[in-house]
Formats: structure tokens, C-alpha cells, sequence
């Protein structure tokens, strides 16, 4: 899986969250990624949480430690701790649903495609979810 670009305050910079990553998160908040991304939808968050998504964000991106450290530090002195919530939702939600861009019709893992809008208007009509009445029924059939 290949790293998304995330605009944050510190500029557009490639994040991901692989499994060392993560691992590297849950032991620097004593929280998994899920509850992460509960408390941030919440309100429950703490300042230490969303520097340190961030951080080993860009570190999953392939940014050097010390650099990702002094990125994140940096950007955080300059700009309000608000400004952050949404671009550390949107690291946590890509490195554990995957990227919230994945287009229609792309093969599957399975090696399928899922079905587009377009392919599904270029046949005949959908089939009809309307039952038969039952046999015996005082509702008249209507002619077909």
C-alpha cells in the first residue's frame, strides 16, 4: 500500500500508518488506532495524540524521524491545535480503512471488478422486486 498525500498545516506530505507504524502509535498514546480515531471524532483528544499521529504519519510517509518530529513540532507552534483534528482523522482513517479515494470498478482483492454507474445504465432494466400474488388471493391479477 502506498502512502497518501494529506494537506495539513504543515504543508501536502505523504502519510501512512503500516503495521510498525502503528505500532509505534499505540505504544507513544496507550491507545489503539480505532479508539484514536473514536476520541478525535468525539472531542475527546488529546494534544499529544494528534502530534503523534502526525508524526509517525510522516515517518510511514518516509520521512526521517528527526525530520518528521521537527515537522510536526513546528507546525504545531504556528498554528491552533483545531487545525490538526481533521488531518489526523484523515492519516488514522487511511492507514485503516485505506485511502478514501479508491475509484469504482477497480479489480477487487478477489481479482473481480465491482460494477460503475455506467456499466449497470448500459443494460436493460433492473428487475422487478414486485411479488406474484399468492394463490388464492382476493387481489385481481392484473394483465401482463
Amino acid at each position: 500500500m502506498n502512502a497518501d498525500l494529506i494537506v495539513w498545516p504543515g504543508g501536502e506530505h505523504p502519510f501512512r500508518l503500516a503495521l510498525a507504524q502503528l505500532e509505534g502509535l499505540q505504544k507513544a498514546t496507550d491507545c489503539g488506532p480505532e479508539l484514536l480515531l473514536m476520541k478525535l471524532r468525539s472531542g475527546q483528544w488529546l494534544a499529544t495524540e494528534l502530534f503523534e499521529v502526525l508524526r509517525w504519519g510522516l515517518i510511514g510517509g518516509g520521512m526521517d524521524a528527526g525530520a518528521a518530529k521537527k515537522a510536526v513540532g513546528d507546525s504545531f507552534d504556528r498554528h491552533p491545535m483545531i487545525a490538526f483534528k481533521v488531518p489526523a482523522m484523515s492519516v488514522l482513517m487511511s492507514g485503516l480503512f485505506g485511502p478514501a479515494d479508491d475509484p469504482v470498478g477497480k479489480p477487487s482483492l478477489a481479482g473481480e471488478t465491482t460494477p460503475s454507474a455506467e456499466s449497470e445504465d448500459a443494460g436493460g432494466s433492473a428487475p422487478s422486486t414486485e411479488s406474484e400474488p399468492r394463490q388464492g388471493s382476493r387481489r385481481k391479477r392484473s394483465a401482463r
